[in-house]
């Protein structure tokens, strides 16, 4: 298994990957085991395990003696996020009518931290299977779904972010104009940010207080998406938006 990137707090490190290795295994797995595969000290990993245990984080499996599996407090922490996303539910008939309307694949997608992370889909028989898929994450400023969500944010988030990136005074001056147009136009258009040949049209979802909460997108093929294009499109896209922004309370 590939080891997780360090930082100055390894035992979070070894506690990441211990969660990423027990999701992804088919069966509980053993101390020996996740040592094995993650490359963590059985001593470390003794102590990791038994916190993560009191956490309930991770729990033993009763069906494998001395294994290991998801704990109950994952599906809580999991249960606790999805029980706040309610507007899943009313993006799907909307998506539904959009995908007709347009015959691309809809996603939704959210903000977490610096992150537009894909919460839901709807799928076009017409379209192609592109590689986005739902729990992908894309950093904010390379996705249309996140420049739409940036472009709606306060002037006090954006330079925040923009003074973490590391890019060249070029780069920053494209995204500040990106952002300005998106603000202006109402969408947002981005170009292989997860193949280079795929453009994705975004607009954002606002709560009452006028601030983004989501991005409806929908992903078109071609490296590039041509002006006239963009605004055919993004007429259906922000109309759908603004009906899942009233939906929200």
């Amino acid at each position: 298994m590939t080891q997780a990137t360090g930082s100055k707090a390894p035992a979070i490190d070894h506690s990441v990957q211990i969660l990423d290795l027990l999701t992804a295994s088919a069966y509980p797995l053993t101390l020996s085991e996740i040592c094995e595969a993650t490359g963590i000290s059985p001593a470390s990993g003794h102590r990791i395990i038994n916190a993560m245990l009191s956490h309930q984080l991770i729990a033993r499996d009763p069906a494998r003696k001395k294994a290991y599996c998801i704990g109950s407090k994952i599906f809580q922490i999991s249960s606790s996020i999805y029980s706040k996303q309610s507007l899943i539910a009313f993006f799907h008939p909307i998506a539904e009518i959009l995908k007709n309307e347009i015959h691309k694949t809809i996603f939704l997608s959210i903000p977490v931290g610096d992150q537009a992370v894909v919460v839901s889909k709807v799928e076009s028989s017409l379209s192609q299977a592109w590689n986005i898929f739902t729990g992908q994450t894309i950093p904010l400023q390379q996705s249309a779904a996140g420049k739409a969500i940036l472009a709606m944010q306060s002037g006090h988030f954006r330079d925040n972010l923009t003074h973490n990136l590391q890019c060249s005074h070029t780069e920053l001056t494209e995204l500040q104009d990106d952002l300005q147009r998106a603000q202006r136009l109402g969408y947002a258009v981005s170009h292989g940010e997860t193949d280079s040949e795929i453009s994705c049209i975004a607009a954002p979802v606002l709560n009452l207080r006028n601030e983004p909460v989501a991005a409806i997108s929908a992903a078109i093929s071609g490296a590039h998406l041509n002006p006239q294009d963009a605004r055919d499109y993004s007429k259906k896209l922000i109309q759908a938006a603004r009906q899942l922004s009233a939906r929200i309370v």
